[in-house]
């Protein structure tokens, strides 16, 4: 991994930072209190960014690249297009990294320590946490959304192979 320092003072960034859909309606001062605590990380391709188990209160939005997603080894998912999120699970949940999530391709990501939440005014504090609260709501619905068509479509090849043995096809 290639990391940068943090990106405290770097004005350029908060155009860049609006564009994503969490950040677009945040103000300049609480952008730029994100900044200073976040860093960019490039992952080579196949580098572990989370570790299954670990914990840490960082979370991750996609700049480029893909990222893949194991459960006990097994790919369980992929995400990719700049802006997207992982990672947010373990600042909910404040529990242990559910998944390892690996850089599928080249990647690069703004990474955020969501520790940055508990150092702001309590102004600041309820915006953000009223942002990220809400986009981790839209998240975890298209995540539960998919999970639930997945889990249909398994039931429906199950049945249709419960079926073939007893028809002792």
């Amino acid at each position: 991994m290639q990391e940068s320092a943090y990106l405290e003072g770097h004005e350029e960034y908060l155009a860049n930072l609006r564009r994503m859909p969490l950040f677009h309606s945040m103000e300049d001062d609480q952008l730029r209190a994100v900044l200073s605590l976040s860093k960019l990380r490039k992952y080579d391709k196949g580098e572990t960014i989370i570790n299954e188990g670990a914990f840490d209160s960082w979370m991750y939005f996609i700049i480029s690249g893909r990222v893949r997603v194991e459960k006990a080894g097994r790919k369980i998912g992929e995400i990719c297009g700049s802006g997207s999120v992982f990672g947010e699970m373990g600042v909910l949940s404040e529990q242990e990294r559910s998944a390892t999530v690996r850089a599928h391709t080249d990647a690069m990501c703004l990474a955020v320590d969501a520790s940055f939440l508990e150092r702001l005014d309590e102004k600041d504090r309820n915006a953000c946490y009223t942002v990220l609260y809400r986009m981790f709501v839209d998240i975890l619905a298209e995540r539960l959304r998919e999970t639930t068509t997945e889990l249909a479509t398994a039931k429906e090849k199950m049945a249709v192979l419960r079926k073939k043995i007893v028809d002792g096809e």
